[in-house]
């Protein structure tokens, strides 16, 4: 069977859709790809898309400007080279914005599953994940999953235990680039040089880059040490901080910025013993090529949700309390969490988890305060797992995350019956009596919720109807309010107003959220 699979994303997030088309591939469907047409190159390293269908944005937008006739004419010509003689082939959305989901139902009038639309222009999900998909990456701190899983859970697919596995680049590009790394080193190096460092200094926006100075400070321990010759890699808008990087540096490095094509750059991260880089697509693409990464997650980023999709790869985050800080807000703090990780730290975690080592070379064992190292890996339902390095497991932050994945794995797979969770000793009593306290007030307001929906499925009665309304809106604005369970609240909003069309389904969601918060609420108790 084929399946049209959209998403209309930036470079990274395309390439993490492989799982999803070998998932698809898996039960024996194909998938044809739709894509935004300035991130089409990302699609040669997507194993298993059959075709690819690049949509003209940029054209419709000028298409628009001069008519709309002519951009409809355009649109529907486009449809048509997807759609051929399937006037009706299954489509899976992985973008949850209301264009995509509108352009979903213009393609196609079968099934919509991930990220759709109805008749009367409301948006609806797939399925539960679907929903917290959208509603947990809204909350910085509250995305205790992958991405990846997420949107094959989204997908309704299985989680694989995979790494991401994206096409290596050809021979011919491969030898091009291993030239291209000779010539262009600096003579000096060639004695001294025992392999390459990859370096993506930029980052989707400056407050989530390192500093440039940073980088280079750890570019020359790295080649003092490990004779490793330190490569740039980045777009030429990003050219300007090469700068801030040779001003600050006495070793050598060879500066590929801008200068290599999607191919290249896959070769050149080949060729590299290591990447160290902000949260970004080349991250994402060295680790679908199986590459060492340092990541680090700066600002909004954070490993748990957008992490490499890879086994034993290092993430590094500032251990502060503001971090990860929520989007569209402004610092308060003069972007401290850019200078918390310092070059030695970063060296050290790097030296120590993935670097071989040698008898008289040990790193050392000390755990940085102002650092929160990582080292993914698999938990016991092959979801992506972060193992902590530097001491962190105990903290109430690292226990909540715990504590979330085990009850909102079970209750977006919609099971009848949600086992306890034993991460709940290391929370402080303080902690432990404030999610009790929120638990007890939302088993309250679902109960009395559950009897008037009870009420309202016989007897429509507009003062209950008012009154299960009041609750309704109590409920959630309780749940959002709390910075334990804000994401709750979200997906509460939202799967109300997909599900809550009739009375029936009003009733099985509030009883799929009762059932949620009584096994949360008699862990607590137990403790």
């Amino acid at each position: 069977m084929r399946t049209l699979v959209m998403n209309l994303t930036r470079f990274g997030d395309l390439l993490q859709t492989q799982p999803v088309i070998a998932g698809l591939r898996d039960q024996g469907r194909s998938a044809a790809l739709i894509c935004l047409d300035n991130f089409a190159g990302a699609t040669s390293f997507l194993p298993d898309a059959e075709e690819v269908f690049a949509l003209p944005g940029a054209g419709l937008l000028a298409d628009l400007d001069r008519g709309w006739p002519t951009a409809l004419e355009r649109l529907t010509a486009w449809k048509r080279t997807i759609t051929k003689d399937h006037s009706a082939p299954p489509l899976l959305n992985l973008t949850p914005i209301q264009s995509a989901r509108l352009l979903a139902r213009v393609l196609t009038s079968g099934p919509i599953s991930g990220f759709g639309m109805d008749d009367q222009g409301f948006g609806y999900y797939g399925n539960a994940w679907a929903a917290f998909l959208q509603t947990s990456t809204m909350n910085r701190g509250c995305s205790p999953f992958n991405l990846v899983d997420l949107m094959l859970r989204g997908a309704d697919l299985p989680i694989s235990g995979r790494d991401l596995e994206l096409v290596h680049p050809g021979p011919d590009v491969l030898e091009h680039v291993r030239t291209l790394l000779e010539m262009t080193a600096p003579t000096a190096a060639a004695s001294s040089r025992r392999g390459y460092v990859a370096l993506q200094l930029g980052a989707s926006e400056p407050r989530r880059q390192w500093p440039e100075e940073y980088f280079a400070q750890l570019g020359g321990l790295l080649w003092e040490r490990f004779g490793l010759c330190p490569v740039l890699l980045g777009t030429s808008a990003e050219r300007h901080l090469v700068d801030g990087y040779a001003a600050k540096t006495s070793a050598p490095f060879i500066d590929l910025t801008g200068r290599t094509s999607l191919p290249e750059l896959a070769a050149a991260l080949c060729h590299a013993d290591l990447l160290v880089t902000n949260d970004t697509g080349t991250m994402h693409l060295a680790a679908g090529l199986g590459r060492p990464v340092a990541a680090i997650f700066l600002a909004t980023a954070q490993p748990w949700d957008t992490g490499p999709y890879q086994e034993n790869s290092l993430c590094l985050e500032p251990n502060l309390d503001c971090h990860p800080c929520a989007f569209g807000t402004a610092c308060g703090r003069q972007e401290e969490c850019r200078r918390a990780i310092t070059p030695e730290q970063a060296f050290e975690l790097i030296r120590a988890h993935l670097l071989p080592q040698s008898d008289g070379d040990q790193p050392s064992t000390a755990h940085p305060k102002s650092v929160r190292a990582w080292k993914t890996c698999r938990d016991a339902h092959d979801f992506l797992d972060l193992t902590a390095l530097t001491g962190q497991e105990p903290d109430p932050r690292t226990q909540w995350i715990r504590i979330q994945r085990h009850y909102y794995r079970q209750f977006l797979d919609l099971q009848s019956d949600i086992r306890s969770s034993d991460h709940l000793l290391s929370l402080p009593s303080e902690a432990r009596d404030q999610i009790l306290a929120s638990l007890e007030q939302a088993v309250a307001m679902l109960r009395i919720l559950e009897s008037q929906a009870q009420v309202l499925a016989t007897a429509p009665l507009p003062k209950i109807k008012q009154k299960f309304l009041a609750y309704w809106e109590r409920l959630q604005a309780h749940w959002q309010a709390d910075p334990f369970f804000a994401v709750l609240g979200r997906l509460w909003l939202t799967e109300s107003q997909d599900q809550g069309r009739d009375i029936a389904g009003v009733l099985r969601l509030t009883r799929r959220y009762l059932t949620l918060t009584l096994a949360w609420k008699d862990a607590f108790d137990r403790r």
